[in-house]
């Protein structure tokens, strides 16, 4: 057994320390708000139903981030991708050399930003490693009871530097099993998200339930020509993967790692894959899909095109509408190539960084 830090409460927070717990890992749960773990002491654990059945109390529940990773074998950072500048901030003071950083799941340039972070404390840098996807398909239905849908057969990871992704395999095992496969580079990992590929689309196309709040299941409302729309922004980002001299799967691939959904068309496939867990569309410009999605997916993707001078006209149609629908400014507030140091960078440039960390 090990000792497993999780940063981050929400659903696959609660579904990583809930499954480590009912293993037996020693689990270490952190939020900087001491009140998102109120529910988890009046239920008596964090209770889990579907593929995995159980309720089970993590070992400690902190606000105390030097207590939560300390001499932790993994720290696995769970939490929403505006949080991770912020948390890859206060890791890079406390975390020491020997120990693995999980992101999971990572969205692009998150590995390189905690490299970068070690840099700028004049730190030797942990074992760094990002994954696509989360390895639970999960939501929390009521507090601190999580349904999980799904635990996905096969994922992608890779390791900062790339050259150690099989050691940080090796290392999840006793954790997870035997769900990890190794990536080309985090490069590739992070372009492999395909979260603002299926989120976005349906949400920005159906924007009047979303104003509605009617909470629709997400995969009713991909049509054919929406599935058509979710290719299409598919294929800019596979583009931009192949500019970066790196491979990265389709989404259309993804649901067959995954889920072994491989047959159909667009949308008999997102059915096959998404009807089962059912989880509802957003109900506010609050929601995730537009929150992180789009400055975190939409956004980084379009800053490297731009600078590579690729052309990425439906991304940037669909986070110039969001600005206007969610009255923000994704380009300000989201990712870009400049805010992870790699401005007028070449390709050869920014293929280093993310396969060996900054430097």
């Amino acid at each position: 057994m090990g000792i497993i830090t999780i940063i981050g409460a929400g659903n696959v927070g609660q579904t990583i320390a809930g499954h480590m717990s009912l293993l037996g890992h020693t689990v270490r749960m952190f939020s900087r708000w001491n009140d998102e773990f109120q529910p988890i002491r009046d239920r008596g654990g964090i209770e889990l139903f579907g593929e995995i059945n159980g309720t089970a109390m993590p070992d400690s529940l902190t606000s105390d981030l030097v207590k939560a990773v300390e001499n932790a074998d993994v720290v696995v950072i769970a939490a929403p991708a505006f949080a991770h500048p912020s948390i890859s901030a206060s890791l890079a003071p406390v975390l020491e050399p020997d120990q693995l950083v999980v992101f999971q799941p990572t969205v692009l340039g998150s590995g390189v930003e905690l490299s970068r972070q070690f840099l700028l404390n004049d730190r030797e840098p942990c074992l760094i490693a990002e994954s696509g996807t989360s390895l639970y398909t999960c939501r929390l239905k009521e507090p601190a009871k999580v349904y999980v849908g799904a635990v996905k057969d096969s994922i992608q990871i890779s390791a900062i530097p790339s050259s150690r992704s099989q050691e940080v395999i090796d290392r999840l095992v006793p954790f997870f099993g035997e769900h990890y496969i190794p990536a080309a580079d985090s490069l590739s990992v992070g372009l492999s998200n395909s979260n603002p590929i299926y989120h976005v689309p349906p949400a920005v196309l159906n924007f009047k339930t979303v104003e509605d709040a009617e909470r629709l299941p997400q995969h009713s409302l991909v049509t054919p020509r929406i599935g058509e729309a979710i290719d299409a922004l598919d294929k800019e980002r596979l583009a931009l993967a192949a500019a970066l001299h790196t491979e990265t799967t389709s989404f259309w691939q993804f649901l067959d790692d995954a889920y072994g959904v491989n047959e159909g068309s667009f949308v008999e496939r997102v059915i096959q894959g998404y009807g089962r867990q059912s989880f509802p569309e957003p109900d506010s410009v609050k929601h995730r899909y537009f929150t992180e999605d789009i400055p975190f997916g939409l956004v980084i993707w379009s800053s490297l095109a731009k600078q590579l001078g690729l052309a990425m006209p439906l991304t940037d149609g669909f986070i110039a509408i969001s600005n206007v629908l969610c009255g923000t400014d994704f380009y300000q507030d989201g990712r870009t190539a400049d805010a992870l140091g790699l401005k007028d960078g070449s390709v050869d440039d920014i293929v280093d960084v993310f396969r060996n960390g900054v430097r």
